[in-house]
């Protein structure tokens, strides 16, 4: 029991550490599973927008509640105001008013707001934190965007199975 504690302690205090080594906020440092290498904008970012954004920030224009778009790039990176301010800064989360306000504990500040009902996991925060990190690279819908063949990896050193 008391080794468990001592290990729970240690993890959380090495959690603290390399959360701030790394620059990252502890709730997305601590996401449960490792993050992929590349962040693809359509598999990984666009879901959780779309389920949690997009109800007020979306296409619907009956629905909206702001001018401000995420559904579409040019929305996600134009200036929000006069101050310059962008909802998305690519390679710079703490310039990102979006990041920001995911990671707010302010509820007149936090997006998506308490009232709503919704919220981002640790996993959610750490793949937009990373998305940005890697640049915001924005894709098109996957139905537009053309297919394109693989190349045939050469072989190397190559030996049948069950030959003789």
């Amino acid at each position: 029991m008391r080794s468990t504690l001592i290990r729970t302690k240690a993890a959380s205090l090495l959690a603290i550490i390399l959360a701030g080594a790394t620059g990252m906020p502890g709730d997305v440092f601590g996401a449960d599973e490792p993050l992929p290498s590349e962040i693809d904008f359509n598999f990984h970012i666009k879901p959780v927008l779309s389920d949690r954004c997009y109800k007020c920030h979306g296409p619907d224009d009956n629905a909206r509640q702001t001018y401000f778009r995420l559904d579409l790039e040019d929305g996600a990176f134009a200036d929000l105001d006069d101050s310059g301010d962008k909802a998305f800064v690519k390679g710079d989360p703490a310039r990102s008013v979006a990041w920001k306000r995911i990671h707010s504990h302010d509820p007149d500040y936090q997006m998506p707001p308490p009232d709503s009902n919704l919220s981002l996991s640790s996993r959610e925060k750490a793949l937009i934190t990373a998305w940005i990190r890697q640049g915001a690279k924005w894709k098109k819908h996957w139905a537009f965007i053309a297919p394109h063949k693989p190349p045939i990896p050469a072989l190397e050193d190559f030996e049948p199975q069950g030959a003789p």
